[in-house]
């Protein structure tokens, strides 16, 4: 089992902690929550504040990379679900297929 990194960009601390770690992180200066790095992201020196708000500004890039990433899956699949559902109302109707529109109605409606 090895350790993650977690830093504090306030204070400029390092916090490693279990692989397993499931909580939130927690800064013993500030009290504040810690973000978590993983393994394979180095740690700047604390005594580099350039590249600890570089280490900063590339954890928020990845982020909101992500959100955007998650937001098209989202938007793709609505529109997926859209197009499946005019395909089975312009085709004939019976049983099964008023059984799939109705399932896909309420998948659209959560989706």
């Amino acid at each position: 089992m090895s350790n993650r990194n977690w830093v504090c960009f306030s204070c400029r601390i390092t916090n490693r902690k279990s692989s397993r770690f499931a909580g939130k992180a927690i800064c013993s200066e500030c009290g504040g929550e810690l973000n978590y790095l993983g393994y394979k992201i180095p740690v700047p020196p604390k005594s580099k504040p350039k590249e600890w708000k570089k280490l900063q500004e590339q954890l928020a890039s990845e982020a909101r990379e992500y959100e955007r990433d998650i937001f098209k899956a989202k938007v793709r699949n609505r529109h997926d679900l859209e197009q499946e559902l005019e395909k089975l109302k312009a085709l004939p109707s019976n049983i099964g297929r008023q059984s799939l529109i109705k399932q896909l109605e309420k998948r659209l409606k959560y989706a």
